[in-house]
């Protein structure tokens, strides 16, 4: 009898054990679960050649940045589809290049799209025209904004910088500039901004940041290692093989981990506080 008892009272234990163990799992898996939920990701196209596309997302929410030229258009549909995206809510083209608006109309064909944002520009560009135009049949909200504006999309803000001036000679420094953050942790997206334009964006006085798109694919600009110099990037992403040489020196003069897209994808996650690379 005493035997029994004992055994009955090993038993008891050891199912109280694993009750309490299925318990803790269940909250650890419950508290993965909220902790995901408020994550922000972001992620970079690997383009075939030099050229910008990051998708951002956030409670459900996806805001793209840029559309890689044509060529990319089908790989970031896939990337979109990977990420469980079935709408984009805000569709950021940072100038009317081929190499950061040539995905887009695929996107537009495949996929509802609530907004898009884009420069204001009065040269003539068929391939943008046509696209605008396109837009405007899906029965698509452009915004064309002449100051700055901040867009909401779940736990991220998107603060957006349109140029300065009404024309350019060069058609880079047109660059609409956005700034994202996510709780502390921020990333700048400079578009391919030239020599004007960084001129302009170093006057806004921008903070430090964990992430920084760099401007123009990375190429020599010596006014972009002050750009660089003023937002001293944790990452830099360069839409490129490699960056310049000034460039590349002002990175890690800074300090910054160097991220190239050229031919491979790149996903960064923020939970609010840091930003890590996958």
């Amino acid at each position: 009898m005493d035997r029994v008892k004992r055994y009955m009272g090993m038993v008891i234990r050891v199912t109280g054990i694993c009750v309490l163990c299925t318990a803790l799992t269940g909250l650890l898996m419950l508290f993965e679960g909220k902790e995901a939920e408020h994550q922000v990701r972001v992620l970079f196209a690997g383009t075939k050649d030099d050229a910008d596309c990051a998708v951002l997302l956030s409670l459900g929410y996806c805001a793209v940045i840029d559309t890689g030229e044509e060529q990319d258009g089908d790989h970031i549909l896939a990337l979109l589809k990977e990420a469980g995206v079935n709408r984009i809510d805000c569709l950021i083209l940072t100038h009317p290049d081929k190499d950061h608006i040539g995905g887009a109309p695929a996107l537009l064909e495949q996929m509802p799209i609530q907004l898009i944002v884009a420069p204001y520009y009065s040269q003539q560009n068929d391939d943008y025209d046509a696209l605008l135009g396109q837009a405007k049949a899906l029965g698509i909200d452009i915004m064309t904004p002449a100051r700055s504006r901040e867009l909401n999309y779940g736990e991220l803000s998107l603060r957006i910088w349109p140029p300065q001036e009404a024309y350019y000679e060069q058609d880079n420094d047109y660059s609409l500039a956005v700034l994202a953050q996510h709780g502390d942790v921020k990333m700048f997206f400079a578009g391919d901004a030239q020599k004007k334009r960084i001129k302009e964006l170093l006057t806004y006085h921008l903070p430090q940041v964990e992430l920084y798109k760099v401007s123009y694919h990375g190429r020599n600009l010596k006014i972009g290692a002050r750009l660089i110099e003023a937002i001293c990037p944790e990452y830099a992403v360069v839409t490129a093989e490699a960056p310049g040489g000034q460039i590349e020196k002002a990175l890690l003069s800074a300090d910054s981990q160097i991220i190239c897209t050229r031919g491979r994808d790149a996903v960064f996650v923020s939970d609010g506080r840091s930003l890590v690379l996958e």
